[in-house]
């Protein structure tokens, strides 16, 4: 398990300014690489919106040391890693992670790649249909329409109302020369000392790497510092507004924004996290709980929104039914109401203690944290915070400051407030730029501002009792060597149990998976859709009351899979076998409530139509599975199922798949044995009905030597394409095979069709596998050219890289032991390793060791083998292969060559299983 020691981190400035801080991660074999730079869309000069984020991409085109676009991604590719950047509001960052051992070649590379960039004109002028391409992509995506208008309904003189990404009309206003001067000019002024800062994560020893940055990151010019004194981001006019927005998406929601100085930067209170923890609570008297008794609301996120160095937005935002969009007003009545209970409480601060205890479980026992992201986080942090109190902002909240808290709360008040009402057919009188969305923008009346100051106060919202489920002892089990890999503890017809114990990370942690496979749902589309909605019922249904043990570290999940459902518990094993056990009652207890079944049937089909409105690239991987998987059902049929499905038969399924169902249980974690006997005779006793038979998970087989082609019908104007290849078995060989040529392919297919011929935005490789059956997959989404053109493009690449497979003899070594690696990797954590078990289970694997098999093919393979595979693949005598295409604006795909075939039943029909 890969642990980060924060309080031993090294931090050190360079001569020229530039922060640096080192944190060493134990035990870990990759290092993890951030810069951030005071160089975000806010330094944009108002004639050219978006240079910001295109200097960013023409810093990938080629430096003094790699020339070659995109030289440094495949050099650092070549080492295990990956490459990315992104740029925000304040800030840019780039960031790396690869091996250790490559680390003191990359960081000069990246160096090169920050300092002296050419920013060729030829691959600039690539490099803005790209950008243009990635902005017509999000035209249609309701998260960014709603970005732009947030944009447009603030102070229009503070930086954060430009238009942050740019697209080639705007690019395309001044010559490509005076372009790439005002580049190297924003490069010159802002990609400086004084407005960089290094965060590195590593194993390496500190001093060698400090030598290494300073000799590689010395020579960096000092400048001058960004400034960053912007005037307030709301006036006066721009609160105290609600604003209507007519989405794309069928949805309905309500986001209440409290304008804020930057309190999410006090690290030693944490004011806004304890509002947020309370807010956003989920159990019974909470807020959710109450809206959702009076059927106004069906979610409720509390905190979220856009912060920077000295501002924050904070959010809340509710998901409404059709009945609540009526009823906004009095949504925003019992807001301030809990608003006032949470007031109220600071004479109890048992409450934020018992949240700081919380806060110290959660980073005392992280598991696997997300390192890149982190790092990239750690380099900001550096621009806010000192180096002593960076060490300290994941530590234990200092103390219960109930002035503090009350100088927070007192800015949640009526006159400082913006409510954004989302929601179809709502007035609107203007659109808002690049995206053409339609909002409307009014004052909220004195007579609604008045009514929130003194809101009716409810007897249904109270705050939370103590957590009955924080625990007071985490200890660890004594290890029992017969259970370091899964047993089999309990077997009866319709039922098998196993358990292991977990050797590795010393952790008072485990995972419990219970998958039961019940025929009645898997009888037609009509089972299907009753499923989807008694799930939705039941998650509903469970929410308030096992909330408490959700933030106590105890997790659960209950959804459905291609044979019935499967339920998935998590976190500390302090009480989580009693969780468990009320969970499964639970599912054979609880009966869902007519207005549940409406409430969640509408909520199903909202959710089934929207995913019609997906791009077009996740359309097509969607339609894919469908295909491919035989029990997986697409939305537009599932749509009809779910209108057909009456409340009484819902029931009856239901009924009918716990009458009889196969169940398989796994306990992994820091139980003993005699524990988790136990709880199997218990999930025995309490599942009398688990007598049927496990389900098999088919896959079509694809014929070789032919294509089928498929459409995808889509609104969007984009055309994109997949084309699929299914490896003729489940082999070792077939598998590695698939791995070793899609890791050959993914560069040089990314470099020549997105960066050299600029055919799309998104465009990608991807080792796809289909119930554990391997496959590759090839994919693009174009607004610019037609599907003939993409495929042609696709199939041709293809054609030629298996052919002159020979060109990639001299990487093979180094292809070689990145695929080692990964597959020879430790388990992360702890629920990492759980689930790569309960796989296992699934697929019969008892073994426990497929990665391992995987690698000594991979190990023993040799570069000629690769070739006469790669061959075959050429000559279209191995692979099974499906085209799924969207047309968008374009004609149709030519499917002369092959046979096309929409209907997804008929396509079902003709294709054998494995």
């Amino acid at each position: 398990m890969t642990t980060l020691n924060f309080a031993q981190s090294h931090f050190f400035t360079l001569p020229n300014g530039l922060k640096i801080m080192h944190c060493p991660i134990e035990d870990a074999s990759t290092s993890y690489v951030s810069m951030a730079v005071k160089a975000g869309h806010f330094y944009d000069p108002k004639s050219c919106e978006g240079l910001a984020h295109l200097l960013e991409h023409g810093l990938f085109l080629g430096s003094e040391q790699l020339p070659q676009p995109n030289s440094i991604n495949d050099l650092i590719e070549r080492h295990g890693g990956a490459i990315n950047a992104w740029t925000g509001t304040e800030y840019a960052n780039y960031h790396f992670h690869c091996h250790n051992v490559a680390l003191p070649a990359l960081l000069p590379a990246f160096a090169d790649m920050l300092q002296t960039p050419l920013l060729n004109v030829e691959a600039l002028s690539k490099e803005i249909q790209s950008i243009e391409a990635e902005f017509q992509f999000k035209r249609k995506d309701d998260l960014r329409r709603l970005y732009q208008i947030h944009k447009e309904t603030c102070n229009p003189e503070h930086p954060f109302s430009k238009f942050s990404v740019g697209n080639a009309s705007i690019f395309e206003q001044m010559p490509l020369s005076d372009l790439q001067a005002a580049l190297k000019q924003h490069h010159e002024q802002y990609y400086c000392a004084s407005n960089m800062a290094l965060c590195i994560f590593s194993a390496l020893p500190f001093e060698p790497l400090r030598e290494l940055i300073a000799h590689t990151f010395g020579s960096v010019p000092a400048g001058k510092p960004a400034p960053d004194n912007w005037p307030p981001l709301y006036l006066d006019q721009h609160k105290g507004i609600q604003i209507s927005i007519v989405p794309l998406q069928s949805a309905r929601r309500m986001i209440v924004t409290f304008p804020l100085p930057a309190l999410h930067n006090d690290f030693k209170v944490k004011p806004l996290d304890y509002i947020s923890h309370l807010l956003g609570d989920e159990g019974e008297g909470s807020l959710l709980a109450y809206l959702k008794g009076r059927n106004w609301v069906t979610n409720l996120i509390a905190g979220s929104g856009i912060e920077g160095d000295d501002y924050k937005d904070f959010n809340v935002s509710f998901q409404l039914t059709g009945d609540g969009l009526n009823h906004r007003l009095e949504i925003l009545e019992a807001l301030f109401d809990y608003v006032r209970l949470i007031g109220e409480s600071l004479d109890e601060p048992w409450r934020y203690q018992e949240k700081a205890k919380l806060h110290s479980l959660a980073y005392q026992h992280e598991e696997n944290p997300k390192l890149m992201p982190l790092a990239c986080d750690y380099a900001q942090h550096m621009f806010v915070f000192t180096f002593d109190e960076i060490k300290m902002l994941r530590s234990e909240p200092d103390s219960f400051d109930r002035a503090t808290l009350e100088q927070a709360l007192s800015l949640f008040n009526p006159d400082n407030i913006r409510v954004k009402t989302i929601a179809q057919g709502l007035p609107t009188d203007r659109q808002c730029k690049h995206y053409d969305a339609c909002y409307g923008i009014d004052p909220l009346p004195d007579t609604v501002k008045a009514a929130l100051y003194k809101p009716q106060r409810h007897s249904a919202l109270y705050l939370p009792p103590p957590n009955p489920y924080l625990g007071t002892d985490y200890q660890l089990v004594a290890q029992e060597a017969d259970y370091a890999l899964p047993q089999k503890i309990k077997h009866q017809d319709g039922l098998a149990c196993w358990f292991a114990q977990d050797h590795q990370f010393n952790s008072p942690k485990g995972d419990i998976y219970f998958s039961f496979d019940a025929e009645a749902f898997t009888q037609n589309l009509e089972a299907v859709a009753a499923k989807r909605i008694w799930l939705a019922c039941l998650n509903d249904a469970l929410q308030a009351k096992y909330y408490r043990a959700e933030i106590a570290g105890l997790h659960y999940r209950l959804y459905g899979h291609q044979a019935g459902f499967s339920l998935h518990t998590r976190g500390f094993t302090n009480q989580q076998m009693k969780l468990a056990a009320q969970l499964l009652s639970a599912l054979h207890t609880e009966q869902p409530s007519r207005e549940q079944f409406e409430l969640r049937k509408a909520m199903q089909l909202q959710s089934l139509q929207n995913s019609l409105l997906n791009k077009p690239t996740n359309r097509l991987f969607s339609r894919m599975s469908v295909l491919i998987q035989r029990s997986t059902q697409a939305p537009i049929d599932l749509i009809k199922a779910v209108e057909k499905c009456s409340y009484e038969h819902m029931l009856m399924v239901s009924q009918q798949a716990l009458d009889k169902y196969y169940l398989e249980s796994f306990v992994h974690g820091n139980w003993t044995a005699a524990e988790a006997t136990a709880f199997a005779d218990d999930v025995a006793h309490a599942n009398p009905n688990a007598s049927g038979s496990p389900l098999s998970r088919q896959v079509s087989r694809l014929p070789a030597g032919t294509t089928l082609y498929h459409k995808v019908p889509s609104e969007h104007e984009d055309c994109a394409v997949v084309l699929y290849l299914q490896a003729p078995s489940s082999s070792l060989m077939d598998t590695v095979m698939c791995l070793v040529l899609e890791q050959i392919l993914s560069a040089p297919f990314f470099n020549t069709l997105r960066t050299q011929k600029q055919l799309g935005y998104v465009v990608g490789t991807g080792y796809v596998p289909h119930n554990q059956h391997p496959g590759m997959s090839f994919y693009i989404q174009s607004p610019n050219h037609s599907p003939d053109h993409i495929l042609s493009e696709i199939t041709g690449f293809l054609f030629e890289q298996m052919q002159e497979v020979d060109f990639y003899r001299a990487y093979w070594e180094t292809i070689q032991h990145n695929l080692l690696k990964q597959l020879e990797e430790r388990d992360l954590s702890l629920s990492m390793k759980s689930q790569r078990l309960w796989i296992s289970l699934g697929t019969a694997d008892y073994e426990f060791n497929r990665n391992k098999q995987l690698a000594e093919c991979v190990r023993g393979l040799s570069f000629n083998e690769i070739k006469t595979y790669a061959n075959q693949i050429a000559e279209r005598t191995l692979f099974g292969e499906l085209v799924l295409f969207a047309a968008g604006k374009f004609d149709e795909l030519d499917c002369s060559k092959g046979q096309r075939v929409d209907d997804i039943a008929t396509f079902k029909n003709l294709t054998p299983c494995f």
